[in-house]
């Protein structure tokens, strides 16, 4: 992950930010339901007369009047007479739970009866307060149930922000959670604890695939108009990946510590070699390419286990034999020499040129020409950024007689111009 944010992660963080910023100024909602006019106005002027951040929402004179308000207003206190006519205060205070349960109660009431008091409290109610109401008590009540109502928004706000982050960065922490798994870092506790967290599921029916395109760099050259750096290639071939596996869902991707694409799905019904072959033959397709791979049935209590043998089976088979590594050696050494060609290199390691161009085309994925090319470019590349040297003076310093063959090369691996590439950098 670069850390970058994009314009409409930005976008969505400000709409967020807005709407909790809406949410915080919003006063909270107190509902008032008494049968008695004059107690419902002096409630309201007493509440009114609080520095508290509440407004009145709707006043009710029975029960069924007051069902009908906390419905349409979803009051956040509500003061309830037991005695009213219709719906009684304790029927409405079972409908409370069903229709607004976040709603905090408080029953106003001239019947000093513990019955009363015992059933309200098991309703749900925070308080109890007797007729003749006394100011003081109602507002230390009130009070205490606004603050309450405050701490309980704040631990919302910051739930909604960590569910907000994780669900923006879901993919690099479930990346974060698979490398800390295969490294053996999680106990049994902390892996269930976290694939649930992070939303990952998978089932006793699973394979396991590790790509590597260590034998394929060059393989970035060919997909942009402009050299891309190994993570774009990565993220690209992730995504590539993810849609041959999508049927197999879900599919879980991330990168290893060797920049692996490394990865755990459902399978069902179809053997690995087969599904191998069917990957490896779509990468070479879309790509261009060769990559290396390994798909194998793995029950998840073994991941990790399976995840090192897939990963030695992959180190193998990038062993490259003795000769070419020793011929890419050569290259790397002497690819700004003009004259190098294919039977130059096959000739100083003792083979003949078209063993050593069979051989290269078999584990390096391309032709000894295409090869060459590839370390001229990227060479000139690099001259291109850090050096004001002209195309001409590049194509030299990289081993092309002229400038013409240099820009056919350049033009036919990157799809334009020396010149063209330079004043993009620019």
């Amino acid at each position: 992950m670069n850390g970058k944010v994009t314009k409409t992660h930005e976008r969505n963080w400000k709409e967020f930010a807005e709407l909790k910023i809406r949410k915080e100024r919003d006063m909270w909602k107190i509902l008032i339901a008494d049968d008695e006019p004059k107690i419902r106005q002096g409630l309201k002027e007493l509440v009114e007369s609080f520095e508290l951040p509440l407004k009145v929402c709707g006043e009710a004179k029975n029960g069924l009047e007051a069902l009908r308000l906390l419905e349409e207003e979803c009051p956040d206190i509500a003061l309830v007479d037991i005695c009213m006519p219709k719906l009684n205060g304790l029927q409405l205070l079972e409908r409370i739970r069903e229709v607004c349960p976040e709603c905090r109660t408080i029953i106003v009431s001239g019947y000093n009866e513990f019955t009363y008091a015992k059933e309200a409290m098991s309703l749900g109610v925070r308080s109890y307060i007797l007729k003749p109401v006394e100011e003081e008590e109602l507002y230390e009540t009130v009070r205490s149930l606004t603050e309450e109502l405050s701490r309980e928004r704040s631990r919302q706000r910051f739930i909604d922000l960590a569910n907000y982050q994780l669900e923006q960065h879901r993919e690099y922490l479930q990346g974060v959670f698979f490398n800390d798994w295969i490294e053996g870092r999680l106990s049994e506790s902390e892996r269930e604890g976290q694939k649930e967290l992070l939303s990952v599921h998978i089932g006793e029916t699973a394979a396991l695939i590790l790509v590597s395109t260590q034998n394929n760099r060059t393989l970035s050259l060919r997909m942009d108009d402009s050299h891309i750096s190994d993570d774009v290639y990565q993220f690209a071939l992730k995504n590539i990946l993810g849609e041959l596996l999508e049927e197999w869902g879900p599919v879980y991707l991330f990168m290893d510590r060797y920049q692996n694409v490394a990865g755990i799905f459902q399978m069902i019904g179809q053997e690995t070699e087969s599904l191998q072959r069917h990957v490896e033959e779509s990468l070479e397709q879309i790509l261009g390419g060769t990559c290396t791979i390994v798909i194998r049935s793995c029950k998840e209590s073994l991941f990790p286990e399976n995840y090192t043998e897939a990963l030695r089976e992959v180190q193998k088979a990038l062993e490259c034999r003795p000769v070419v590594a020793e011929a890419k050696k050569y290259l790397f050494e002497h690819f700004r020499d003009p004259d190098i060609d294919l039977n130059l290199v096959a000739r100083s390691i003792g083979i003949s040129p078209a063993y050593l161009s069979r051989l290269m085309k078999q584990e390096l994925g391309m032709p000894f020409k295409d090869f060459l090319t590839s370390l001229r470019i990227n060479e000139a590349i690099v001259l291109m950024r850090s050096t004001s040297c002209s195309i001409n003076e590049i194509a030299d310093m990289v081993g092309y007689k002229s400038q013409h063959y240099f820009s056919t090369a350049f033009k036919n691996s990157m799809g334009i111009s020396p010149s063209e590439h330079r004043k993009n950098i620019s």
